[in-house]
Parts: structure tokens; C-alpha cells; sequence
């Protein structure tokens, strides 16, 4: 297949995509999906079908270990399951014991236990679910309020927020929180400053056991100066790997940059995607942030890039991106097609379909654990095992 990246030319194998579908009603199954398959390795996805306590279907899943949690955020629980796909049991529930835990926004497994964040709030957790802590999100006055107001810098810590599309929250290195930031200012923001493109920052370092922000990192690369304003497509997503490499993905960006902990630029590669619709509808109208329609049409039928993973063992970075849609009845965005690319030292080596909400969170053994199949209208949910062969 010709992959494009401006004007050169790609060739890959043809790959095999092959539907298998044949669910089991009461236990956990597997069924089992060829994804690409080259003369140098082939690519499987086993769909692994689960039968939680109780779900609403709107949820997601999370790895630490070998441990896989679902957290259903309408019950607001968090239920453990092996890469089998049998229960362990809820490990927590929203109103249960004395921290009186609200809902489950995200949920980040650390090196001693388990975060729980619910929108500014952190609730720590040791390795037994037993409570240690809670904090919320603050971050230090830097300036008065009138200036804040009146004479918005991207460097004013108390203009942020967390961000709360596709969250990833992560624990660094050192014990501190990698986490995406969102700015709402009525001066300082997508859709009407050409500052917030260039200045706005886009993680935070946050204390956990205080909530204090310590630190900001990262601007948006230049390529935002080619749009007037595209507020829809201003989100990223980032690795931050063990050596204090932070891989980050834009979603109006082929490239992916590679920057040190202190945001310098230490490598860029990339490929841009398969028949990608970007001819983004520019705006500069504040009006827009309250039409939702808008939003909702940018996440459906538009293309973007979206996730993204490292497997620093293996030198592998994959990195999902959506096509964009011209049909107007989809249902939200994961029924716009989502493709994965995979790269080695900088060079692609392959582009192709994956099911709509899959996200790659980690590694069981040799296999990728991946986020995660929903069918509502079958009362059918499970995750994914990514083989690589």
C-alpha cells in the first residue's frame, strides 16, 4: 500500500485484515483478529470479552502489572481482571469507605498503589485499595488577579486547569504527576488568541499528596502557525518513558517530537496518515466553545492524530490516528475510523485499521494490552491483546 508523507511515497506489504467475530454470552471469551502481515512480522488482536459485576457500558480500562481494571464511570466502580479475562473482584466503589470517594475520572496505577483522580481531586490508595490520602489540584499565585485578567501569559499557573478530553495522567520517575493541561480564559484561549497557540502550556508536574503544580511544560509546535483557529484540534497525548524521554503526538501534527524533561527538542520523525480529512473549519468566534455541535462534528468526521505508546524494550512507537468521516449519522467518535502506525528508529513500518476505541495501555509478557471493546447494544465489553510476531 502507498503511504504518503507530503510528497514521497511509502511502500509496505499489503496487509490482511480478517473479521472474525463469534462472541460467547456468559464467560470470558477470546476471539481473534490478523491485522498486518509483512515478510518481517505479523500483527494479531485478540478481543478478550468480560463479564464485570455490573456496568453501564461507559467506561475504560487501565494495566498495572498484569492486573487489568475497568472502571465504570456511570457506577463509579473499579473491578480487577486478568489478562484471562476473570473477575478478581471490586477493588473500589464510589461512596465506599471513609475517604468518600465522589466518581472515578481516571484511574492511575503508581509504583506504591493506585491514584483515583475525580475531576481536581486525588484520592491515593496503597497497594491493598486501603485509603492513605486526598488532595486537589491548586497551583501557586503568581499574579494578581486583576492581571491575570486583563494581561493573560502563557507562564500564569493559575490560568490552568486539568483537561479532561482523552485524560492521561501518569507518575513520573521521581513520584510526581505527568498530567495534560486546559486553559478557559475569556481572552487567553483556542478560539480567539493566537498567544494561546504559541504560548499556552501543555503538561503539568503536580504533587500528588499536596495537589501543589510545580512545574509546566511544552508549547505547541510551529505547525499550529499554519491555522487561523482550529480549537477543536489543539489536544495531544504523550509517553514519558523511564530515561525522562517525553514522546508527544499533536492532532494536527504528522510528526512526532521527542523532547528531554526540560522540553528540548531532541529528535522529530513521523508519516502522515492514510486519506486523512484535515481541511479543518478555521473560526474565530468565541460563540463557538458553546455549540457543542461543533465539537462533536471535529471528533466525527474530522482527522486527527490521537494516541500514543512506546515499548522502550523493543524500540517500538505506536501512534493511532482518525481518518475523518463524510457520514453524517455517526454516533461519537468512535465510529470515525482509527488506524495505528507503528514505528522503529524513526521509520515506518506499518499503517493500519484497529477497532475504534483501541488505545494501547501497556505490556503483559509479549503482548499489548489495549482499550478497549464496547458493543451497548449487546451488553458486550472487553479489551484487547495486540501479538506481535
Amino acid at each position: 500500500m502507498n503511504l504518503f508523507k507530503g510528497s514521497l511515497i511509502f511502500q509496505t506489504p499489503t496487509f490482511v485484515l480478517i473479521c472474525m467475530l463469534s462472541f460467547a454470552c456468559s464467560e470470558p471469551s477470546v476471539t481473534n483478529q490478523k491485522l498486518l502481515e509483512t515478510s518481517d512480522f505479523s500483527l494479531e488482536i485478540d478481543t478478550v470479552l468480560l463479564e464485570p459485576v455490573q456496568s453501564s457500558q461507559i467506561g475504560s480500562f487501565y494495566l498495572k502489572d498484569n492486573a487489568i481494571f475497568y472502571v465504570d464511570k456511570a457506577y463509579g466502580l473499579v473491578e480487577e481482571f486478568t489478562v484471562e479475562g476473570e473477575s478478581n473482584g471490586i477493588r473500589k466503589r464510589e461512596l465506599d469507605g471513609p475517604e468518600e470517594l465522589q466518581g472515578v475520572s481516571e484511574l492511575i496505577p503508581t509504583k506504591d498503589g493506585f491514584i483515583i483522580r475525580h475531576d481536581w481531586s486525588f484520592y491515593q490508595y496503597d497497594s491493598n485499595w486501603e485509603f492513605i490520602g486526598k488532595s486537589i489540584f491548586q497551583s501557586a499565585s503568581t499574579v494578581s488577579y486583576q492581571e491575570m485578567m486583563d494581561n493573560p501569559k502563557g507562564e500564569y499557573m493559575e490560568m490552568y486547569e486539568l483537561l479532561h478530553y482523552n485524560p492521561k495522567t501518569v507518575e513520573l520517575p521521581d513520584g510526581f504527576l505527568a498530567i495534560k493541561l486546559d486553559v478557559e480564559h475569556p481572552i487567553f484561549n483556542a478560539f480567539i488568541s493566537r498567544e494561546y497557540y504559541r504560548e499556552s502550556r501543555v503538561l503539568g508536574r503536580v504533587n500528588p499528596f499536596s495537589g501543589m503544580m510545580v512545574e509546566m511544560l511544552g508549547n505547541r509546535p510551529d505547525t499550529y502557525e499554519r491555522y487561523k483557529f482550529i480549537p477543536f484540534h489543539v489536544m495531544l497525548d504523550f509517553h514519558w518513558t523511564k530515561d525522562n524521554s517525553i514522546y508527544v503526538t499533536y492532532e494536527a501534527d504528522s510528526m512526532i517530537y521527542v523532547y528531554d524533561q526540560s522540553w528540548k527538542l531532541k529528535e522529530t520523525f513521523g508519516a502522515a496518515g492514510i486519506a486523512m480529512k484535515t481541511d479543518y473549519v478555521e473560526s474565530q468566534d468565541l460563540d463557538v466553545a458553546f455549540e457543542s455541535k461543533y465539537f462533536y462534528h471535529s471528533r466525527k468526521n474530522e482527522g486527527f492524530y490521537k494516541d500514543i505508546f512506546v515499548d522502550e524494550e523493543n524500540e517500538l512507537v505506536f501512534r493511532t490516528y482518525r481518518q475523518g468521516s463524510d457520514r453524517q449519522d455517526l454516533l461519537d467518535e468512535t465510529y470515525n475510523p482509527l488506524r495505528m502506525q507503528i514505528f522503529r528508529e524513526g521509520k515506518l513500518l506499518g499503517d493500519f485499521s484497529v477497532p475504534g476505541r483501541f488505545r494501547i495501555l501497556g505490556k503483559v509478557g509479549d503482548r499489548y494490552v489495549a482499550d478497549g471493546y464496547f458493543d451497548e447494544q449487546n451488553e458486550k465489553q472487553g479489551f484487547y491483546l495486540l501479538n506481535l510476531n
